[in-house]
């Protein structure tokens, strides 16, 4: 079996390139489907982001992961293309310490971030709900889970923690001073509630909530004093607003030009927009009308850098409780060998059998201490002949999930789970 992770991300991807390759619910789900209707693939994980589109497969050694993941990709009707383009793999330990570095918050645009856990825990959800998170991801995840727990833990890699939310309102203190001005939040999910925080800290006038439903709108806009509307609404507030910050899920942008290209380039006052959304909440042709200046994530390169760099000395630590996470789960993996788990079932309950023999020769004069054990033996040997039949047995095909999992119930049951002599 292979652990396959394919991806890609703002490391090695323009914002324009990323976009089409964000998956819908509805195309993550279909993905995921096909994951499990596959026999060659055991289970299946996908991460979506504004960062990064990624996929974990756990299949078997012979399998084309990458012509299935072509295949698959064009059906949900993503573009292939561009995925072959840009996408990298790794496999192995390689894919498991890119996944805890990635829970820990250090391969994140604003390293340290603490929302990529909210993010992996939903994808995770997802792929228990579509069948394709077993007993092998079960591990994978809680233990990326720990890795990020303690890195968090033992070092200050997200102190002061800044979010992809706060580097936006930071943009726009550069441009304005937000004191008294008239926001208009497009969006009411994590990001927007983590901006609409920053905003009143920085003592705006008014904020108006806007989203698709005036229901999800007015939850945030309660807790805040705001006021709520849909973003079929919000015409009024677009003619009010100093600053735009969009955080939408979207599929499609929500402000265009058709619909309201002419109402901006009748105001008479300067517009920020910050579009923090991907796929782009704001066609791009929006920013070219007077007095409007749009940005997006690949404009928050400063406040990237300067997170970056307060943060850079933590790296290293961060880097060396991870490696350790990876070798704990390395070190599980190998614990699971067939044939070592056999020869360590055989060699122990061989000692055991001895050292009960030599314990008990004496109550039995009339025989022989090496009859003793060679009833002792032969005694142990039916008593483990089912389970090293089952592992004999399970030892010829690679092992998935299930096989995984009894595998390590017979060693956990027969050797005690502290028993892991010969795997360090």
């Amino acid at each position: 079996m292979q652990l396959v992770f394919y991806g890609i991300s703002f490391h090695n991807t323009a914002l324009k390139d990323r976009e089409p390759l964000v998956f819908s619910e509805s195309q993550k789900r279909a993905l995921l489907h096909s994951i499990y209707q596959s026999g060659l693939t055991h289970e299946g994980l996908v991460l979506c982001t504004c960062n990064r589109t990624e996929i974990y497969l756990y299949a078997a050694d012979d399998f084309d992961v990458q012509s299935f993941l072509k295949e698959q990709i064009g059906a949900i009707g993503s573009n292939s293309s561009l995925w072959r383009q840009y996408s990298v793999r790794k496999s192995g330990m390689d894919a498991v310490k890119h996944l805890f570095t990635i829970a820990a918050g250090l391969d994140s645009q604003m390293i340290g971030e603490s929302q990529i856990i909210r993010q992996i825990k939903d994808a995770y959800t997802q792929a228990i709900e579509c069948r394709t998170a077993k007993y092998f991801f079960h591990r994978l995840i809680h233990n990326a889970f720990r890795a990020s727990k303690a890195v968090r833990t033992n070092t200050d890699i997200n102190a002061g923690a800044v979010s992809i939310g706060s580097a936006a309102v930071e943009f726009a203190k550069q441009k304005m001073k937000l004191a008294r001005r008239h926001v208009l939040m497009i969006g009411a999910g994590e990001n927007a509630a983590l901006m609409a925080d920053y905003l009143v800290l920085a003592g705006i006038g008014e904020l108006t909530v806007a989203s698709r439903t005036l229901q999800s709108a007015s939850g945030m806009a309660a807790r805040l004093g705001a006021k709520a509307i849909t973003i079929a609404d919000v015409s009024e507030s677009l003619a009010k607003a100093d600053l735009i910050l969009c955080s939408t899920a979207s599929e499609k942008p929500v402000l265009t030009i058709a619909e309201h290209g002419y109402l901006i380039s009748q105001r008479t006052k300067p517009l920020v927009i910050v579009d923090i959304a991907v796929p782009r909440d704001v066609e791009p042709a929006i920013g070219q009308l007077n007095g409007v200046q749009l940005c997006n994530l690949e404009d928050l390169n400063i406040q990237v850098q300067n997170n970056l760099k307060q943060r850079s000395c933590e790296i290293p630590a961060a880097m060396e409780i991870i490696e350790h996470h990876v070798a704990e789960f390395e070190n599980w993996l190998e614990s699971l060998n067939v044939n070592q788990v056999i020869a360590l079932l055989v060699d122990e309950y061989n000692k055991l059998a001895c050292l009960e023999a030599e314990r008990y020769c004496r109550l039995f004069p009339g025989l022989d201490r090496q009859d003793l054990e060679k009833f002792s033996t032969s005694l142990i040997g039916k008593v483990l002949h089912g389970p090293i039949s089952y592992l004999k047995t399970a030892g010829r095909d690679e092992l998935g999930s299930e096989q995984l999992e009894t595998v390590e119930i017979i060693r956990k049951t027969l050797l005690g789970p502290d028993r892991k002599r010969g795997f360090q």
